[in-house]
Formats: C-alpha cells, structure tokens, sequence
C-alpha cells in the first residue's frame, strides 16, 4: 500500500492510496504534471525482515562476508592510517 501526497494551488493537501508502486508512481507524476505542489510518495513495507542498512558486524565482517569498517566517530576525527590524502601537489 501507498500513500501520494500534493498540495493544490490553494495550499490544502490531499491525499490517495494506490496498491502497487507502479500505480504510485504514475499518480505523482500526473500531480506533478497537473502543477501541484509537494508531491510525495509513502509507503510501509510489509517485506522488510529488518532493518534498513547493516544490522549486524562481526569481526569486521556484515552477515554476508563483506569487509565493514566504517564508523561514525572516524568520519569526524582526523584522517586515518589508511585515510588517501591528497594534497596541493597532488593537484
């Protein structure tokens, strides 16, 4: 299930559902294309097993094998050992 959001040109928002993407999909457009405003899609995904992104690391691995080595704390900090720094001469 979807949900399709737009503001008319008199600012009240409306709303319609629509049972597959494909159908959203060709609603925002046409909303979109009839010149409204804030055009959004929502929708809940009854699929989803889990959370989105990795959920889990162990060892430095994700559950499927892959090398995981990204952390917040070390995007903010100073570069890294391994970090590529390029400098003016690089240029």
């Amino acid at each position: 299930m979807f949900k399709i959001y737009w503001t008319d040109e008199t600012g009240q928002v409306h709303g319609q559902e629509a049972e597959a993407i494909v159908q959203a999909l060709q609603i925002t457009k046409e909303k979109r294309d009839a010149g409204h405003t804030f055009v959004t899609m929502a929708s809940e995904n009854p699929q989803n097993a889990g959370k989105p992104g990795v959920d889990t690391v162990a060892d430095g691995k994700t559950p499927d094998g892959q090398d995981y080595d990204w952390s917040k704390a070390g995007r903010a900090g100073r570069p890294r050992k391994t970090d590529r720094i390029i400098t003016n001469k690089d240029r």
